[in-house]
């Protein structure tokens, strides 16, 4: 939570504070909340503030030693005295640490602190102020203990599109979902929020007058025209400020300072479609200028580091770049959650092409990390940011055999599947937006090729894989699984599932577009003779029988904890079947917004929220050996709706 110093807030039981209760009395009385004493968020956002953060990432989670290790990003206007983070060691003394300053642009000084906590065999609180915030505010964060298993949560898509109704979905600067994360992490402490891609959208650096001489060149003049220092120097600001001001943002920027980050960019992060764009144009100088500058605000306000930092500071790997070897050219990372969870992310980014997503050498490289995994752990989740699981998309031309163009424009513009590429550059190609996805021809090689290596960690390391992914704009759950099917799927190597969350700020997609998906949705094999997909329906009362829901939501993740007696009784006895209780299981609970934020007053009430559980066992070797048919029980929903009333207000 987040606590002020001398003057303490009163705390609300969603997270809230006495200090949102007065930026909202601000804002009524018209006044900009930087004016009222104690606020927090959004005066921090404004260019008269002086201070913007912190925000707490996590690092490393050191096994063997018991160390957790993260830092906080924390900026100061030029001209200030350097800031100095006190921490409150278990024991009660304090500790000071020394910033490093990362990099100062318009006025702004960039100042990181690294921060290590010795892991207690119980949950700790940590407590840390930073000397120079004006309002005097300490902060604290939790950190699991020794063999604790942790809760932690998946968000991705926390902005909206250009072209969003800001009016509809709270404006640019109002997130309201995350009140809800807030609300939970009250509950019971998340240890950390993991970010699954555009967590900023980017795409208005096109509306900049430079960039705009750029896009009216005419089609040869998009490939040949030359970077200039007028177009770095726009991009450059846009990049900052829109950083800046978003990580301020209301209720996400609360949930910064107390619940440590794990980010991976997505395409928004850089702008709509990186990656998926024809050769000429991905290699031309007006796109590599723009990517570079992406990638230095991405690595400053999501990694809190520099391009020349990045592998030391955070532990990141990649192949190195052919610029300049010493550096790195993608950022794929890799962390433990406790002794028994592991979260791996390769950066499907910044190497990607329309015929490659990740290079053999990230791969490569990811697989030697994981196959060197301790044995306590149980669960791997990869993280890829558009999800290996999910609909297949149809082609160009089947799409407009169902659809008019007009209308497939418009659908496409209101997904997160690419919205800028038709309207920017004349690709009226859609086949442009849907080689984004695993399911592209283009990519069927390389989704088997990962799928297959996966399968084969699972088998030999003896560790349950799971998928998480948004991008969609939509909530579901997919599954990879052997087939015929295994007996219980605890037993069936085969099986991973793939949880989808997105969006938690971006407004869903139309009612069409869901149509086009449910038309597309299928069980399919995936690699013969054994592998097959599909889309579960886990979604009940008015959404029984829909396999992906069009509201916006966010995934919060709880592991039960498991003795080796407890695992051993699995093994020898397949006719338990898989609960919400059973040791050992990964427990993914999609919380969805209920209430439709058109009809919420001004600055409203808590969001109401459905949940659905997805109950994941871990992988246990069958005694007697997989046997094939039965029906299974690993997939347990439960529909939770929470008691939260309208009235509860800031």
């Amino acid at each position: 939570m987040v606590v002020a110093g001398a003057d303490t807030p009163q705390q609300f039981a969603d997270g809230s504070t006495t200090v949102d209760a007065q930026q909202q009395k601000a804002e009524e009385q018209g006044k900009h909340p930087a004016e009222v004493p104690g606020t927090l968020s959004r005066a921090n956002a404004s260019d008269e503030a002086e201070v913007a953060g912190p925000a707490l990432q996590l690092n490393r989670y050191d096994i063997e030693g018991g160390v957790w290790q993260g830092s906080i990003l924390y900026l100061t206007k030029a001209g200030m005295h350097s800031p100095v983070l006190q921490l409150q060691t278990p024991d009660g003394r304090l500790e000071n640490i020394q910033p490093i300053l990362l990099t100062e642009m318009y006025s702004w000084s960039c100042w990181r602190f690294n921060i290590a906590v010795k892991v207690q065999q119980q949950q700790q609180e940590v407590f840390y102020t930073i000397n120079v915030d004006p309002f005097n505010h300490r902060y604290s964060f939790f950190v699991a203990g020794l063999m604790q298993t942790w809760h932690w949560g998946f968000h991705s898509c926390n902005g909206l599109s250009a072209d969003g109704d800001h009016a509809k979905w709270g404006g640019p600067y109002e997130f309201v979902l995350w009140r809800d994360v807030l609300s939970q992490h009250a509950k019971a402490p998340l240890h950390a929020m993991v970010g699954g891609g555009d967590q900023i959208y980017n795409d208005e650096v096109f509306s900049g007058k430079h960039v705009q001489e750029w896009l009216h060149s005419g089609r040869k003049g998009l490939s040949s025209y030359h970077w200039t220092d007028a177009m770095a120097e726009e991009a450059t600001y846009f990049y900052f400020t829109h950083y800046r001001q978003h990580w301020c943002s209301r209720h996400f920027a609360d949930a910064l300072a107390c619940i440590p980050q794990v980010m991976m960019w997505d395409d928004h992060d850089i702008f709509d479609g990186w990656g998926s764009y024809p050769h000429a144009l991905l290699t031309c100088s007006v796109f590599q200028g723009l990517f570079k500058i992406a990638r230095q605000m991405y690595l400053l306000f999501q990694q809190q580091t520099t391009v020349e930092r990045a592998a030391g500071d955070n532990g990141m790997w990649g192949p190195l770049s052919e610029d300049d070897p010493t550096h790195l050219k993608a950022w794929s990372l890799l962390r433990m959650f406790g002794p028994t969870t592991c979260l791996v992310a390769p950066d499907s980014r910044a190497e990607r092409t329309k015929k490659e997503i990740i290079s053999e050498g990230t791969y490569n490289h990811m697989f030697k990390l994981l196959h060197k995994l301790p044995s306590s752990c149980r669960h791997v989740v990869v993280l890829l940011t558009v999800p290996i699981v999910f609909p297949a998309l149809p082609g160009q031309e089947k799409v407009w055999r169902l659809l008019d163009n007009a209308k497939v424009g418009h659908i496409m513009s209101k997904t997160g599947l690419g919205q800028k590429i038709t309207d920017n550059f004349g690709e009226a190609k859609l086949l442009d937006d849907i080689i984004d996805h695993w399911d592209a021809g283009q990519h069927h090689g390389e989704r088997h090729n990962l799928i297959a290596r996966l399968q084969n960690l699972a088998k030999t390391k003896n560790v349950r894989v799971s998928f998480v992914g948004g991008d969609v704009h939509v909530a579901g759950v997919g599954r990879l699984y052997t087939q015929p099917k295994v007996h219980r799927l605890r037993h069936d190597h085969r099986f991973m599932p793939q949880i989808v969350s997105s969006a938690i700020v971006n407004a869903p997609p139309p009612q069409t577009f869901m149509n086009l998906l449910h038309k597309t949705n299928r069980s399919d094999v995936v690699m013969k003779p054994q592998t097959r997909e599909k889309m579960v329906r886990i979604f009940k009362g008015r959404f029984t029988g829909d396999k992906l829901l069009a509201q916006r939501n966010w995934c919060e993740v709880r592991e039960v904890a498991a003795t080796a007696d407890q695992l051993a009784q699995l093994q020898d006895d397949s006719s338990i079947l898989i609960t919400g209780d059973t040791p050992g299981c990964l427990i993914y609970s999609l919380r969805i917004e209920e209430s439709d934020p058109g009809k919420r007053a001004p600055h409203g009430a808590m969001p109401l929220m459905v949940q659905y559980d997805t109950v994941v066992p871990g992988l246990v070797p069958s005694k007697s050996g997989a046997r094939p048919r039965g029906r299974s029980m690993a997939l347990r929903v439960s529909c939770l709706r929470s008691r939260v009333q309208e009235s509860d207000e800031l």
